[in-house]
């Protein structure tokens, strides 16, 4: 007779990976993918809306086909961010180059943020480009995420 259970056998648990549970890179690569997505739908919105983002809106309606193709690459480059930043996340399979390019990723997103700091003095005496600014605080904030998550994924990586 067998006195052995089924439920008494170990199971081996499956060692943590390296990118698990970097919150803060899920974040950004989740941001990453809704801008792409908001990029994306660029050439179907009217002259108005593309002039209040601060995008080309002469282009769009003097050459609406490179527009579109301006808008597509832009989207593309921001998804391949947020796949970037899901893999180093361990949501996803490990991308080549992965901490260059989420280096990378950090940097542009700092970089695009920290115009806040020359906008101050205009958003002060203009108003109405307080939108310039709010834009460049969400890249400051974006940035500041995925530098977090990458901190997070240099560490990791190191143990």
């Amino acid at each position: 007779m067998n006195t052995m259970s089924t439920d008494t056998v170990p199971v081996a648990k499956e060692p943590e990976t390296s990118t698990e549970k970097n919150a803060l890179l899920i974040g950004g690569g989740y941001f990453s993918l809704a801008f792409a997505v908001f990029q994306i739908s660029g050439p179907l919105w009217p002259p108005h809306v593309i002039k209040y983002f601060g995008g080309p809106w002469q282009l769009s309606q003097t050459r609406p086909v490179v527009f579109a193709l301006l808008c597509i690459v832009i989207a593309v480059i921001v998804a391949i961010f947020g796949l970037y930043a899901l893999s180093g996340a361990g949501k996803i399979r490990r991308l080549p180059l992965l901490r260059t390019v989420n280096t990378a990723t950090t940097t542009i997103y700092l970089l695009r943020g920290l115009l806040l700091i020359p906008q101050i003095p205009f958003v002060i005496k203009y108003s109405g480009v307080m939108r310039y600014a709010l834009f460049s605080a969400i890249a400051l904030g974006v940035g500041l995420v995925h530098l977090g998550g990458l901190i997070k994924l240099y560490k990791q990586d190191r143990s």
